[in-house]
C-alpha cells in the first residue's frame, strides 16, 4: 500500500520530490512552507501527548521533526 499523509488517506507517490518520509515510514507531503509548518505543529502536539508514556514514539516524532526542519531549510533556500 502506498504511504499517506498524517491528515489524509490519499496515497502519495513515493518518488514525489515534495514528500519527506519519516523514520517509521510516514509520508509528509511538503510542497510549501505552510503545509510543512502544519506537519511540524501536528508533530509537536503528538510529542506532548506521547510524553512520557511512549518514549519510543516521542523519539520517532522528534526524528521526523528533524527531517522536516531539514526540508524547511531547503525550501527556504530554494525559494529566494
Amino acid at each position: 500500500m502506498a504511504p499517506t499523509t498524517p491528515w489524509s488517506t490519499t496515497p502519495i507517490a513515493v518518488d514525489d520530490p515534495t514528500v519527506v518520509t519519516g523514520q517509521r515510514g510516514t509520508a509528509y507531503s511538503c510542497p510549501d512552507l505552510v503545509t510543512l509548518d502544519g506537519h511540524l505543529a501536528a508533530l509537536c502536539t503528538r510529542i506532548r501527548q506521547a510524553t512520557p508514556q511512549f518514549p519510543s514514539l516521542v523519539q520517532a516524532f522528534r526524528d521526523d521533526v528533524d527531517l522536516l526542519l531539514d526540508r524547511r531549510r531547503w525550501l527556504e533556500l530554494t525559494s529566494v
